[in-house]
């Protein structure tokens, strides 16, 4: 039995066989390649593997080590930013520029966040706000991307999201800037 489709490309009906469902098809008006798919009662469901729950108990423990320790890590930054010589001014801070909306004194790396929250909220607006603080210091904020990049565990905010689509957004921001 012939199924007609159309072609992706200049729009015309392609009459198909049974058999060559489920794959391409060369239009014969135009040559373009149509995908025509499967026939339904030909298309059996995958079951999925069980969820590891060993392996999702693993993952919620590195996780919370990871925040532990990036308390850890931000205590002791800020006791090193007023540990200097005697008579030195404190270490500066990277801040970002203060903004028309009349944010400013937040951190490069909160920025950073804030941008990565904003992608995986879905919050395009947001995002390029983020970004265009960021662009004023390109150099720090590439800094901060190429440091999360390179660790294994995402930060606590971004835990709900996989690790791919993690890094996708942080390439994302770097070639942006």
């Amino acid at each position: 039995m012939a199924t007609k489709v159309t072609c992706e490309k200049c729009g015309q009906p392609v009459s198909v066989s049974r058999e060559q469902q489920g794959g391409q098809v060369k239009c014969p008006h135009c040559g373009n390649e149509t995908y025509v798919p499967a026939p339904e009662d030909e298309i059996e469901e995958l079951p999925l593997a069980p969820e590891d729950e060993s392996e999702r108990q693993r993952e919620e423990r590195l996780q919370a080590e990871r925040r532990r320790i990036d308390r850890i890590l931000a205590s002791e930054e800020g006791d090193e930013a007023g540990a200097g010589k005697a008579g030195d001014a404190p270490a500066p801070r990277a801040r970002a520029p203060r903004s028309a909306g009349g944010q400013g004194g937040i951190t490069v790396k909160e920025v950073v966040m804030r941008y990565l929250t904003a992608m995986r909220d879905a919050d395009l607006d947001r995002a390029d706000e983020a970004l265009s603080l960021l662009a004023t210091r390109r150099d720090d904020a590439l800094r901060i991307v190429d440091e999360l990049a390179s660790d294994q565990i995402p930060p606590a905010e971004m835990s709900s999201v996989p690790a791919g689509v993690y890094q996708g957004f942080l390439k994302t921001l770097r070639s942006q800037l």
